[in-house]
């Protein structure tokens, strides 16, 4: 986007400048929400995979306990053992579940907030572009007004001599001295 600088008014440039600012700002404020809610997605995620270790682990000791105690026979019969065996597999194989589900939403949830970060990210960026862009434009159009300024004030300067000239050249040529 190329601006002339002696074609915009200082004080839009600079209040454009400043929206692009505030839009830039904006746009860092919520890549650092999204970026907080990654890291919370990414504990999830480890607590999840923590809960599934720990069912996996609970279900091996479960299952070795229900074995001894299949060994044992404590005069039980062995339909009632093999009943009471496949209802706490059951119920610890439900678990596992549950935790396998569990894990596998948080890591959905993860990549999501990563993809949100990542398009946030993209978003600040260009605001931050848009930002610098403006400034060196503002910057432009100080540096203009500014020439021009000077420039008028040159101007008025060499009038002013040319008038003084101009009105001490009559005098002299009314009084004929020259």
């Amino acid at each position: 986007m190329d601006i002339a600088p002696d074609r915009i008014n200082p004080v839009h440039a600079s209040k454009l400048r400043l929206v692009k600012d505030m839009r830039e700002r904006s746009a860092l404020r919520e890549l650092s929400n999204m970026e907080a809610k990654r890291r919370v997605a990414v504990l999830a995620v480890e607590h999840a995979f923590e809960d599934l270790a720990g069912a996996e682990k609970h279900r091996a000791r479960v299952e070795v306990e229900l074995y001894r105690e299949l060994a044992s026979f404590d005069g039980l019969p062995v339909v009632e053992l093999d009943r009471r065996c496949h209802l706490a597999v059951a119920r610890l194989t439900a678990a596992i579940a549950s935790a396998q589900r569990t894990l596998d939403e948080a890591r959905i949830a993860q990549q999501q907030a990563e993809e949100a970060m990542s398009e946030t990210r993209s978003h600040w960026a260009s605001c931050s572009a848009a930002s610098l862009k403006w400034q060196e434009i503002d910057c432009d159009v100080r540096r203009a007004t500014n020439t021009h300024s000077e420039a008028a004030a040159e101007a008025e300067a060499d009038d002013e001599v040319l008038l003084r000239y101009r009105s001490g050249s009559r005098t002299q040529t009314v009084d004929g001295s020259i």
